[in-house]
């Protein structure tokens, strides 16, 4: 069995539709954004990612900083504009 990664705290509490929302709002490159449903939403493995996108998986882990930095920050934006409506 693969490990799975912990999701930071800023993403733990969402719905997978929030999450789907904020990897969407993050404008992500099309590769990242594969990684970041599959890995957030699916919860996939990074050499399960890898091999569906013929990487490496240290490829793969090498962009999970990044596009998990671009996910919080786009969760935040919603969910400041979320609050700000109410």
């Amino acid at each position: 069995m693969s490990a799975r990664a912990k999701l930071p705290p800023e993403l733990a509490d969402l719905l997978r539709s929030e999450l789907e929302t904020a990897i969407r709002e993050a404008a992500l490159h099309r590769d990242d954004e594969l990684i970041a449903r599959r890995y957030i939403v699916e919860k996939w493995a990074q050499m399960d990612i890898a091999v569906e996108l013929g990487w490496e998986r240290s490829t793969v882990s090498h962009h999970i900083p990044y596009i998990m930095d671009r996910v919080v920050r786009s969760a935040q934006r919603i969910a400041q504009k979320e609050g700000a409506g109410n």
